[in-house]
Parts: structure tokens; sequence; C-alpha cells
């Protein structure tokens, strides 16, 4: 199956913060094989409901597991050793309309940079989720997709989903803001008012976004006026990343914009 890459010019590189094992509103799940490979830290291991059975212990300051802001299963056992759930971050999975299976980068990692990210990172990422998801990862792709063949344009528009692909990533690969404002006149026939500075970093984000398909759900005019009022928000940041790591927090963490 092919995956589609939603990220394009930014990459990262471990700063070695510790926030990915703080646990800030997320846990460290272990499907069957990760259970077998941490035989020898059971007592850091805790019974799940849901859809994994296991999950590693946490305490107010994060995982039991980190030690002087190093993992000891990585320090005592080696790389593979350790979860695939943190293996895989920054990276993470998401499911396109048709099903094919979105590979995303979390921006609240802080050790994201713009640069390109290696073949072989992306490739051990897709694999790792994989393995990850081995015995639902079909289920996934169903839950994840759209069962109708024909979605929004604005309201009481209808258009099919390849359409609305090919339509909003045509708005939203303009070059500036001033040409998504003449792309957005001539898909929809009525003005917007954009109040985004003049930013690559931040048209290239919102492009990422709308590859996510975060906001599917609303007509594509609503979609592209969501991510104007982000790039709105993201405008008041001196590093636009910051800024992306909290609209990245809110997306994933229901964390609140302020």
């Amino acid at each position: 199956m092919k995956w589609e890459i939603t990220f394009e010019g930014i990459t990262y590189k471990c700063k070695f913060c510790t926030y990915c094992c703080s646990c800030k509103g997320w846990r460290i799940y272990l499907n069957y094989f990760d259970y077998l490979r941490l035989k020898d830290y059971k007592e850091f291991i805790e019974p799940s409901d849901g859809e994994f059975k296991y999950k590693l212990k946490v305490n107010n300051k994060g995982c039991l597991l980190l030690k002087n802001n190093l993992c000891r299963i990585h320090l005592e056992k080696g790389y593979i050793y350790k979860p695939l759930m943190c293996r895989i971050f920054p990276f993470s999975m998401m499911v396109k309309w048709d099903g094919t299976p979105l590979l995303i980068i979390k921006h609240y990692c802080s050790g994201i940079i713009k640069g390109e990210v290696e073949k072989n990172l992306i490739k051990e990422a897709i694999s790792n989720i994989k393995e990850l998801y081995f015995d639902i990862f079909e289920d996934l792709i169903y839950r994840g997709m759209e069962h109708s063949s024909t979605t929004y344009l604005k309201e009481n528009e209808k258009i099919t989903w390849e359409e609305r692909e090919e339509l909003g990533r045509y708005i939203l690969k303009s070059n500036s803001f001033l040409e998504l404002k003449e792309r957005y006149k001539e898909i929809f026939r009525e003005d917007i008012k954009i109040e985004v500075k003049e930013d690559e970093e931040i048209l290239r984000y919102l492009r990422e976004l709308h590859y996510r398909e975060h906001f599917r759900k609303l007509t594509l005019m609503d979609e592209i006026k969501k991510l104007l009022e982000i790039g709105k928000y993201l405008s008041k940041f001196k590093n636009v990343f910051e800024g992306e790591k909290r609209v990245d927090e809110w997306l994933f963490l229901n964390k609140n914009l302020n």
C-alpha cells in the first residue's frame, strides 16, 4: 500500500529535551511484540483498556523508565527494544478520504526544523507504524476513510472527493497569500480578507494541515477559512515553529490556543 507524505521542507533533530517521554496528553501503549520485548521491565507496565492491552506506567514527571533525561530501555537493551510508539515519534499516521495512509510529523516535537527528512527515516517510521497496528491496520484504514462519493465545495454545492482534493491543493499551492486570495476568488466566486503575514513557512504549514485533512468534515470553503484563521494566529509569533507547536497541541492533545 502506497503512503502519502504530508510534509515537505521540514525535518527534525532530537534535542534530548525528553518532551516525548513526558506523556503530557498521551500514553505509551504496547502491542504484543512490545510486550514480549519488554519482559524484563514488567514492573513498569500496567494493563490498558482499548485496542492495546498494555501501557507504560507514568508519574507526574512522565515515563518511569526515564532516567537522567535518557531512556533506560535504550541504555540497557538498545534502541530496537524501545516501544514502537517511542520509536515512531515525532511521526504518526492519519487516513486520507480514499483510505490512503498519511504519514504526518507532529510539530509539538521541539526538534522540528527546516530541511528534508531522510528517506530511511520515513521508511523506518512507516515500518514501525505498520508493526504497531499490525492486528488492526486494515480496520484503522476502513474507519478513517470516507464512505460517500461526495462532499461539499461550499454550503449546498456538492462535489466529488477527487474534485475537492484537486481544488484544495490548487488553492494551497499558491506561492503567496496574494495569489491564494486570487485563487480563492476564482474557485468560490467571492472575495476574502486575508490577515496573514507573507511568510513562506506559514503557507507551507497551512498546506501541510490541508494534506493531513484535519478539517475535511467542513466544506472546502470553510476549511480554507479555518486554515487562514490559523495563519493569522501564527502571524503573531516571531518563531513560527513555536506557533505550529501550539497548533499541533490543539489538534492532537486538545490544548487551547493562546
